[in-house]
C-alpha cells in the first residue's frame, strides 16, 4: 500500500507544470511580495485557468532556468527565443510576445553605425548565456577583442553609462523598465543600430520530453485566450504592445 501511494504521489507531482523565466521586468519578475509577477506570467496564469493544468511559477537565474529547461520534463520556460538550432531540440509551444533587438548606445558617444561589422572597433556588451551571446560570436566579435559579457541586465547597463563600454546588444522592449529600476536616465541614451535579423519571436518552450498532451492544452489554451481578448486585455494592463 505504501509503494502504490508512493507511486501515486510521484505521478501526481509530474502533472505540475513548473512555468519558469528568469528575472527581467516587466515580463517576469520577483514583486514585493517575494511573488512571481509580470506581464509573462499573468498570461501564463490565464492559460493555467484555461487548460485546468496544475502550475507553479518560479523565477531563477538565467544559467539555472536553463539548466532545468534542458534537464526537466515538467518545465515550460515562459519566454525564449526561437533558434533554427533550438527548434530542432525543443518544443516550441507558441509566441508569447515580439521584441526588437538594438545596439543602443550614450548619445554623448557621437559614433554613429551603419554595420554590425563597423561595432568591432568598439566594445559591445551583452549578457552571458543569452542567444544574444551566441549571436555576436557568430558574427565575428570575442571576448579576447571587443565583445563585454555581463552576468545581469544591472551591470550590463552601469558599465555603459560609466563609459566601460561602448554599446549594448538589447532587447529595446525591457529598456524602460530596467533604466528607471537602476536611477539611471533614458534620455541619456539612443539606438546606434537596429537588427533586423535577429530572432523577435519570444515562445513558450519545453524539452523534447515535456509530455505532448500537456504541450497541446497549452498550445490550445493561448490560442483561445488570444481568440478570446484576454490576452490583449494583460497586455495593454501591462502597457506592452505588440
Amino acid at each position: 500500500m505504501t509503494a502504490f501511494l508512493g507511486s501515486f504521489c510521484l505521478f501526481a507531482k509530474a502533472d505540475v507544470v513548473r512555468f519558469i523565466a528568469e528575472d527581467l521586468p516587466p515580463y517576469h519578475f520577483l514583486n514585493e511580495q517575494g511573488k512571481a509577477d509580470g506581464v509573462l506570467v499573468e498570461i501564463a496564469k490565464a492559460l493555467k485557468a484555461h487548460s485546468g493544468l496544475e502550475a507553479k511559477f518560479d523565477i531563477l537565474p538565467m544559467a539555472r532556468a536553463h539548466h532545468e529547461l534542458q534537464t526537466k520534463s515538467d518545465v515550460v520556460m515562459l519566454a525564449w527565443l526561437k533558434t533554427p538550432s533550438r527548434a530542432k531540440n525543443y518544443q516550441f509551444l507558441g509566441v508569447m510576445c515580439q521584441t526588437s533587438a538594438s545596439l543602443m548606445g550614450l548619445k554623448s558617444n557621437i559614433i554613429s553605425l551603419s554595420s554590425l561589422e563597423q561595432a568591432k572597433q568598439y566594445r559591445v556588451s551583452t549578457i552571458r548565456g543569452y542567444y544574444s551571446e551566441q549571436y555576436l560570436k557568430k558574427a565575428g566579435f570575442s571576448e579576447e577583442h571587443d565583445l563585454v559579457l555581463a552576468s545581469h541586465y544591472k551591470s550590463m547597463w552601469h558599465m555603459l553609462y560609466r563609459g566601460r563600454t561602448d554599446f549594448v546588444l538589447t532587447n529595446t522592449r525591457t529598456l524602460q523598465r530596467e533604466l528607471d529600476e537602476l536611477g539611471l536616465d533614458p534620455a541619456l541614451l539612443e539606438s546606434k543600430l537596429t537588427l533586423h535579423d535577429f530572432p523577435s519571436e519570444l515562445h513558450l518552450a519545453a524539452n523534447l520530453q515535456f509530455p505532448k498532451s500537456q504541450a497541446r492544452k497549452i498550445q490550445d489554451s493561448l490560442k483561445a485566450i488570444k481568440l478570446s481578448g484576454r490576452y490583449d486585455e494583460i497586455v495593454r494592463k501591462w502597457r506592452l504592445l505588440d
